[in-house]
């Protein structure tokens, strides 16, 4: 976005002072990310000033900002009011957003949505924060639920792009596995366990070699319409490819 052709980029300083002092305690997908936008917010390079001194298109960042109104001129969206937040706590990585009663209205011709989605719980024995849509957990580790670990937007809530996820998901293997060593697991009987117990509940289960057929299929389709491959989305057809 940085480099968009014929694009400058709007980043407002405000958001990006300081951020220099804590970024080197971040996990380094973050990280790296912040130091992009904080180097060009607050110290662009020669070569990316004269980028964009011929753009003839902005795009503008914008933070501590909560949709709450798409208005509206008759028929046609004119814009979107927003609700101000202001960040609360002392630690940087942990504020949250608290919403205030100031308001500020962005004119628009175009709103695209796309907030992720909110998690639901999945078991009643699982512990869910309603408000927050998440499992209710420290660092991946579910609230008194030894032995039971969630990661992503399960976890945290629809926040950060796929490789902020997998980072995610790789630090809470890493938890698992410090458990088990600290003998806080009581373990099972491994793979041929796991197996048994979904056979014994019903639950089909897909083996690679099951998976490497759909893979198959779906790049067979795809090839005869120029695509990497045609996505099979319907769970049906899935399970009766895999147990062909």
């Amino acid at each position: 976005m940085i480099k968009l052709p014929g694009t400058r980029p709007v980043l407002h300083n405000n958001d990006y002072i300081g951020l220099d002092d804590v970024v080197k305690d971040v996990p380094r997908p973050r990280k790296r990310l912040t130091e992009l936008l904080h180097k060009t917010a607050l110290n662009p390079s020669a070569s990316d000033h004269k980028f964009w001194e011929s753009a003839t298109k902005e795009w503008e960042l914008r933070f501590r900002l909560s949709p709450l109104e798409i208005l509206t001129n008759s028929s046609t969206v004119s814009g979107v009011r927003f609700g101000v937040n202001r960040l609360e706590g002392t630690d940087l990585m942990t504020q949250r957003a608290v919403l205030t009663e100031e308001r500020e209205d962005i004119s628009c011709g175009l709103v695209l949505r796309s907030i992720g989605y909110r998690s639901r719980q999945i078991d009643p024995e699982i512990p869910f924060d309603e408000t927050q849509g998440v499992i209710k957990n420290e660092q991946g580790r579910v609230k008194g639920k030894t032995g039971l670990y969630c990661s992503g937007w399960a976890g945290r809530g629809p926040v950060g792009v796929i490789l902020g996820t997998m980072t995610d998901g790789f630090e809470v293997g890493k938890l698992i596995l410090k458990d088990i060593e600290d003998n806080k697991l009581h373990l099972q009987a491994g793979r041929d366990g796991a197996l048994q117990l979904l056979q014994d509940r019903g639950v089909t289960t897909v083996s690679f070699n099951d998976w490497e057929k759909i893979d198959n299929i779906e790049k067979d389709a795809g090839e005869k319409i120029g695509k990497p491959r045609e996505k099979i989305v319907y769970t049906d057809k899935l399970l009766s490819i895999a147990k062909s």
